[in-house]
């Protein structure tokens, strides 16, 4: 559940990328909160993991390119059959937008996937010619990204590659939620008081959620069954990142393949 009133909170990373968030709750009780990225290639915006359209979200937009109106939001990536939400309300305000997503999908609203990755194309690394065979023919989504489908994970993850800032985008793969540092998703700038504490009360495990966490690493090998993904593991180890972007929690910047490979150790080199 989005907090009412939606208070969404933006900063680069890059000068090309936008990271938006919101202090989503599980159920409405448990804190994982949500994040959004906004890319600007050749004049074009592509969203991943679309936060619900708002005054907030456009001013998200006027960050990454300097312009208050105008945008010209071309494409939507769904990271998984779970973030799903805010789609219908990108494409009732941009309705050109192409949506790309996993199989099996239910977007809301009459709101349908435009490219649509299958169990075909598991497992694999995704680059230009295969998603040329899926139907993707725009260069800004041919020349800057790279996919791997994980439809064993419990949400049918579609892992998202960024090429020019070596920086790996997911929604439920790893999380990292914790209470060794400040939640950006549940901080002043999203409309919860300083030195809030996200963690309380039917929160608790989620602290827990994090690839330091024996827990964490757990329950997020559970949920991708990482013997089956084996592959699809090693597609995304095999990129050249140090960045790892996630829906829930804080971002890792510098550490992201480190933290990745803590978590999936069996099964990666």
């Amino acid at each position: 559940m989005y907090p009412s009133p939606l208070v969404v909170s933006s900063r680069k990373l890059t000068e090309n990328i936008v990271l938006s968030v919101t202090g989503f709750k599980r159920f409405g009780r448990v804190s994982f909160g949500a994040r959004m990225a906004l890319f600007n290639l050749q004049n074009s915006i592509v969203v991943w993991s679309a936060l619900p359209f708002s005054d907030d979200v456009n001013k998200a937009l006027e960050l990454l390119t300097g312009n208050k109106n105008g945008h010209n939001v071309t494409h939507l990536i769904v990271p998984d059959m779970e973030h799903t939400m805010a789609a219908a309300s990108f494409k009732k305000e941009f309705p050109l937008l192409k949506i790309i997503a996993m199989e099996g999908v239910q977007l809301g609203e009459g709101t349908t996937p435009d490219y649509v990755v299958t169990s075909k194309y598991a497992n694999e690394r995704i680059g230009a010619s295969t998603m040329k065979e899926i139907g993707i023919t725009e260069s800004q989504i041919l020349e800057n990204f790279e996919f791997v489908y994980l439809p064993t994970h419990g949400n049918k993850e579609l892992v998202t590659y960024h090429k020019e800032s070596k920086t790996v985008f997911e929604a439920d793969l790893v999380f990292n939620l914790r209470n060794d540092e400040p939640m950006e998703q549940f901080s002043p700038a999203t409309g919860f008081p300083a030195n809030y504490n996200p963690f309380t009360g039917w929160s608790f495990i989620a602290r827990y959620l994090n690839p330091d966490s024996a827990i964490g690493r757990f329950l997020f090998r559970q949920l991708v069954k990482p013997k089956q993904a084996a592959g699809g593991l090693n597609a995304i180890y095999a990129w050249d990142f140090h960045t790892l972007v996630m829906c829930h929690g804080n971002v890792l910047e510098n550490n992201g393949k480190e933290a990745f490979k803590k978590v999936f150790l069996d099964v990666l080199p």
